[in-house]
């Protein structure tokens, strides 16, 4: 049976692990320095290396010649973690076996001295699915637990883990892996099985995989499959991504008031099987770096470590500030109502021809606007002779300073600097 990359290219040691170099040598640290206590949690979003870190942590402290704190995966203890067939290595998924009955069994369990192992481990996945009578069971166990005895609870909410847990436990947070570092971790696997991929494409798989290893090496699994070379190109076919030219037509739709154009996009875009939830995010990701790009000018690259649209920003006209953020706002909440809609396209189209129509409804406005001020402005300024023969000026006095314009050189200064025509005197 084929198996799949991630759990192929699944990390046995600590060095392996990408991203998580903070956690990973502070749990070195505690197994050199033999420093173990009895509970852990990790904590983080998916696919950040939890259960893989819990795993090398179990076999790192039970390892018959571990060295600086890594396993040595030679061992006859870490071949047999590795085949399942060393049963002191227990891991627990909470969300199926979430009852108090089954914490009952774990503490029974517990108190037995282990076969092969020094340490009985015990891995608790999505422990914040356990029911609130399991998660009592479960710490009547953890106040007092054998001394060889760890358990290793791995979650993604750990705010539904009751605090009197997390009191007794050492807290580790995972974080988003960085899409660079991803990039990287594809690149060197794409190279051992023989798959040519370029570097925009394997960014591409970092950016779309939001942090999460497991699902850019699931992505990456999806697109090789009959592929010796990935492109960008391979990418939108196999995953339906939304290409630029399109994002591209919208705006320029959007810009012009194209309602028949923007109508097409995103008729042709449904039809091909888009997912409108990606053409907004694709349009978010658009607008945001037009907005940098608007606030920093040429410094817009040295702040966005990542952009995929800066080149085409360059290339066609670019909203205001104003605009730019107004068009913002109006998507995020485009993007809520469509996330919650039965009819996504309806509310698509309604929603970016009322941005369109928004636009240049202030645009026109303004253009009113100035021109109903210039109106006023000349029945200000439209002096006649007859009353400029009556404009005297002041007599300056002492205490007036004496290089004051007089009133008709005002006025007429004032005329000139807003160009408003008045009658030649």
């Amino acid at each position: 049976m084929y198996v799949a990359l991630y759990r192929k290219y699944r990390p046995q040691k600590f060095k392996d692990i990408v991203g998580q170099k903070y956690i990973t040598t502070t749990l070195k640290n505690e197994i050199k320095l033999k420093k173990i206590v009895h509970a852990y949690i990790f904590t983080g979003p998916k696919g950040t290396g939890k259960t893989t870190s819990a795993k090398v942590f179990s076999k790192a402290i039970n390892c018959l010649n571990e060295e600086n704190g890594e396993p040595c995966c030679e061992c006859e203890i870490c071949i047999g973690l590795k085949r399942g067939s060393i049963l002191d290595i227990t891991e627990i998924d909470g969300a199926s076996n979430n009852s108090v009955n089954d914490i009952r069994i774990l503490r029974e369990e517990a108190n037995f001295s282990t076969t092969h192992c020094r340490y009985r481990v015990y891995i608790i996945d999505e422990v914040h699915m356990l029911s609130s009578s399991a998660f009592s069971a479960l710490l009547k166990i953890m106040e007092e637990p054998p001394d060889n005895v760890v358990f290793i609870l791995a979650t993604t909410e750990i705010s539904k883990v009751p605090k009197t847990i997390c009191s007794r436990c050492q807290i580790f947070n995972f974080k988003r892996i960085n899409p660079t570092e991803i990039k990287t971790k594809i690149v060197e696997i794409a190279k051992k099985e023989k798959i040519e991929i370029s570097e925009k494409a394997a960014l591409k798989i970092a950016l779309l995989s939001t942090g999460s290893m497991r699902d850019a090496l699931s992505i990456f699994d999806r697109c090789s499959i009959g592929n010796s070379k990935i492109t960008e190109s391979i990418l939108e076919e196999n995953l339906g991504i939304i290409k630029k030219e399109n994002i591209l037509n919208l705006h320029k739709a959007i810009k012009n008031e194209n309602e028949l154009e923007i109508l097409k996009t995103i008729e042709e875009l449904y039809y091909s099987g888009k997912n409108l939830e990606d053409l907004l995010q694709e349009l978010l990701n658009f607008y945001r770096e037009m907005l940098y790009s608007i606030m920093l000018e040429e410094k817009t690259k040295d702040f966005l470590e990542y952009y995929e649209y800066l080149e085409e920003i360059e290339k066609v006209k670019c909203f205001d500030f104003e605009k730019t953020n107004l068009i913002l706002e109006n998507i995020l909440e485009c993007y809520e109502k469509v996330k919650n809609s039965s009819n996504q396209k309806l509310i698509l189209e309604i929603e970016i021809l009322k941005i369109a129509k928004l636009l240049n409804n202030k645009k026109n406005n303004e253009t009113k606007k100035n021109e109903n001020y210039e109106i006023k402005l000349k029945e200000k300024i439209n002096i006649k002779e007859k009353d400029i023969e009556n404009i005297k000026p002041l007599e300056p006095k002492e205490n007036r300073i004496s290089n004051k314009k007089k009133p008709l050189e005002k006025l007429i200064e004032l005329a000139k600097e807003n160009k408003i025509p008045f009658e030649e005197i």
